[in-house]
């Protein structure tokens, strides 16, 4: 019976303690210390109830290893909610980032406290940045802490759960396991205890950062709301006069500051911004750097190779077709990396912005001392002084009168510049990008809106308009110059790897560079029209336009689409038919090379379907279109085959049994009829077939298949020649034979095995004739060795004195006149008339 009672107060100890536990969860102010204790007067109250009240516990003779093994589940379940604990609610790192987003929205209020009536938008726009960027961070906090919070309040109920299982009650029947039940009993306690305390800590440390991260967020959506009011009073107002007229140069209300002072300001408060955004965005700076030095490594490697392939002074002949990247490795490079900042950096602060742009001109600057004569360089000089000018204006926290006047002169000076530019550019022989004039243009006309703007005192305005028009003429020269570098560096990478068995060495540049100029250059002035919107502040409107015109749901029947889901479709079809396309030309379609088998043969179209219905696929996926549509345009295409396309489905049926037959491979010399040629493409429909006369013939793949076609090169490239010559009645036979025979020893080209063959083949009309059989290695070259060997036996025969004779008749006649005869036989007599 002391047993009984010994076990019956352990069970109202647990019982006890899961009631102190849902107490704990219900109290407003939980004592974790005074909460994970169990009071023992209150045990020491209930024992004698509990002893008296025995049927709250009932003896189990059958149930024992079923509760036996609920015990030992519940202690291996505490054993794993406890290890969830220690390592899996990690919050150091938003701990650590609270007081950087403190400093970043101090910063912004001291500045939003200090704005006057003419504020610069550049800074209002980079205290939009900094917001955006940080209620970005402190929503991926408040998800991870969602995140954590959720699985700490299923270890919560988890623990409920266990309190609430009836089955605890429940103990043995034999003495000899009441020893072994109560020490699992008080081990499962224990680890009871330490989950749920450790449960609740993290429950209450959970809150409080919680409550910290959102009370920051909501101040930072506030804030963020009222720059974007300010930006949208800007654009609304951008056109009505905010500052004094320059013919007033006495001090008013509207704004009193002096220049350097703001000046001083200015530069602080941009310093520390950056300063913050570096904290928050580092590892973006990181990339642009391996960027660099992976581009680097890349040129370097290149030029590397092309001189240990071949002597010095071809080596630098083929290095100086690079004159920006061999001359100007590291320069190009940051050129590189600099631009594409300044195209992908949408919503960065200010300063940063015009530091990459200091980086860029700078290496802009050393590349053109050596390109550009000296009048366009002196012009190159001028404009990155008015750069530097409007970078320092651009930073300003608000406007000055100072200002005013500097920003009449710097618009006075860019129209001048670029009415300069435009003369010289008249005088120069070299060669200059179709845009070059439309950029000048509007350079000067946008620098000349700023003057008027200047004049009629809107400021703001004209600042941006005078900043946008230099930074635009610089940004498209940069983007011009990085096309360039590109292309020269993949002209590198081809020179590097010709004569290589690496697929660079199919490639044709001359065919390659052209295509990639297109498509670089499209690129490049996409990014350019992305610049100049920034710099008017035109992005973000454009941005959110297209966008909604974009994912703006249209229904056509019971069917509705958004217009990016058909461009999507359509993207990705039209990249996969290029990438189908590429494959092709990498391996086999280049132009180069046709006599030359590839090594995948024909598995390229076999690769090529395999892109195209992965493309297709991607397509429906990709677009949100339902794949069970697709149902629908096999069932079409069915209805198409049986109306009439049968021979196009024909082709393509015939296209694949050439793939897994392989007949003909690319690089196969075979005829066709009446046609003879290299195969250049196996195409998915038709085969290209290039003719020795340099025209190409389009065959449907399901000719290819029907007809008898001769392959010269299914195995191997040798081929057979045999010519007939014949020599005169009375010569030498055997030694005829051995000056045949001497014709082929010295010849590389000619296969020893089998050896070439000469026989005496007919008596002819005019001459004895000898056949010959040799064969080659490669039949490309069958023709050139059949050359070598009539000219080497014609040449031996003629120094032998063994004639090669020409046909010959002898001429009987059977009739004649007499007086024709008579006439001949008469001295002096001709037989004109």
């Amino acid at each position: 019976m002391i047993k009984v009672v010994y076990l019956l107060l352990l069970l109202m100890t647990v019982s006890l303690s899961f009631q102190a536990i849902a107490q704990r969860r219900s109290s407003k102010k939980p004592d974790t210390l005074h909460l994970l204790a169990v009071d023992s007067a209150t045990i020491s109250k209930n024992i004698a109830a509990l002893a008296k009240d025995t049927n709250k516990v009932r003896k189990s003779d059958t149930a024992v290893a079923i509760l036996i093994n609920r015990i030992e589940n519940y202690t291996l379940l505490m054993n794993e909610l406890m290890s969830t604990l220690r390592r899996g609610f990690d919050t150091s790192a938003i701990s650590a980032g609270l007081p950087l987003a403190d400093t970043s929205l101090a910063l912004i209020r001291r500045n939003i406290a200090s704005l006057g009536r003419t504020p610069n938008i550049n800074d209002i726009y980079t205290n939009k940045v900094m917001l955006e960027q940080l209620r970005r961070r402190l929503d991926s906090w408040q998800s991870t802490l969602f995140s954590y919070y959720s699985k700490l309040v299923i270890i919560n109920d988890t623990l409920h759960s266990l309190r609430r299982d009836t089955a605890m009650r429940n103990i043995p029947a034999e003495d000899e396991l009441y020893s072994f039940y109560l020490g699992q009993v008080t081990n499962m306690v224990l680890k009871f205890r330490g989950v749920d305390s450790a449960n609740s800590i993290n429950l209450i440390r959970m809150g409080l950062l919680q409550n910290k991260v959102a009370n920051r967020y909501i101040e930072t959506s506030n804030l963020y709301e009222d720059m974007d009011y300010r930006l949208n009073q800007f654009a609304t107002h951008m056109f009505v006069k905010d500052y004094r007229y320059l013919w007033r140069p006495h001090r008013d209300s509207i704004n009193p500051l002096e220049f350097f002072p703001v000046l001083k300001n200015s530069i602080q408060k941009n310093t520390k911004v950056l300063v913050i955004f570096f904290g928050f965005q580092w590892p973006v700076f990181f990339i642009w750097i391996l960027i660099a030095i992976l581009f680097l490594w890349w040129i370097f490697n290149n030029i590397k190779r092309i001189k240990a392939k071949h002597q010095s002074q071809e080596a630098e002949t083929i290095l100086q077709h690079s004159r920006y990247v061999y001359n100007f490795p590291i320069a190009s490079s940051l050129v590189l990396i600099t631009t594409l900042s300044a195209v992908l950096s949408i919503r960065y602060p200010i300063l940063f912005t015009e530091i990459t742009w200091a980086i860029n001109v700078i290496a802009l600057t050393y590349i053109f001392k050596r390109h550009l004569h000296d009048p366009m360089y002196r012009s190159w000089l001028l404009a990155l002084g008015l750069l530097l000018f409007y970078c320092i204006v651009n930073l300003l926290i608000e406007v000055t009168y100072t200002e005013q006047w500097t920003l009449l002169i710097a618009a006075t000076c860019s129209i001048l510049l670029g009415y300069n530019i435009l003369h010289e550019s008249h005088k120069t022989a070299i060669s200059q990008p179709k845009l070059t004039r439309p950029v000048i243009q509007l350079f000067v006309a946008t620098s000349a809106f700023s003057l008027i703007l200047v004049i009629l005192s809107r400021v703001g305005t004209a600042k941006i308009m005078g900043s946008s028009a230099i930074v635009n003429m610089l940004m498209a020269v940069s983007l011009y110059v990085l096309v360039q570098i590109i292309m020269e560096a993949v002209f590198l990478q081809v020179e590097a790897n010709k004569d290589s068995n690496s697929f660079i060495s199919f490639m044709d540049f001359q065919d390659v560079q052209r295509k990639l100029k297109n498509v670089l250059s499209i690129l490049a002035f996409i990014g350019w029209l992305i610049i100049v919107s920034r710099n008017l502040f035109l992005y973000d409107l454009i941005y959110e336009q297209i966008v909604g015109f974009l994912q703006a749901r249209h229904k056509v029947g019971s069917s509705d689409f958004t217009l990016s889901s058909i461009i999507i479709f359509i993207v990705v079809i039209w990249i996969a038919t290029i990438a189908s396309q590429l494959i092709a030309y990498m391996f086999g379609g280049s132009g180069q090379n046709n006599n030359k088998k590839t090594r995948l043969g024909s598995a390229l179209l076999l690769l090529r379907l395999a892109v195209l219905a992965g493309g297709i696929l991607l397509a429906f996926a990709a677009s949100g279109i339902p794949m069970d549509k697709l149902t629908i345009v096999i069932g079409a295409l069915g209805v198409g085959i049986g109306f009439g396309l049968q021979n196009i489905v024909n082709n393509l049926v015939s296209g694949i049994i050439l793939a897994f037959e392989k007949p003909i491979e690319v690089g196969d010399v075979i005829e066709l009829g009446q046609r003879s040629g290299v195969v250049k493409e196996v195409g998915i429909r038709s085969s290209k077939i290039s003719l020795y006369d340099g025209s190409e013939v389009i065959v449907p793949n399901g000719d290819l298949i029907s007809q008898q076609l001769i392959n010269w090169t299914r195995t191997n490239r040798n081929r057979r020649i045999t010519f007939t010559i014949g020599v005169a009645y009375g010569s030498d036979v055997k030694q005829v034979m051995d000056i045949i025979q001497s014709a082929f020893p010295h010849q590389k080209d000619v296969l020893a095995i089998p050896a070439p063959l000469v026989q005496l083949y007919e008596f002819g009309d005019n001459s004895i004739n000898f056949r010959v059989y040799f064969w080659v290695a490669d039949l490309d070259t069958a023709g050139t060795q059949q050359s070598i060997a009539l000219t080497f036996i014609y040449n031996a025969l003629n120094k032998a004195g063994i004639e090669i004779p020409y046909p010959q008749r002898d001429l009987h006649i059977r009739s004649v006149e007499e007086t024709l005869l008579t006439r001949l036989d008469k001295p002096g007599t001709s037989t004109e008339g």
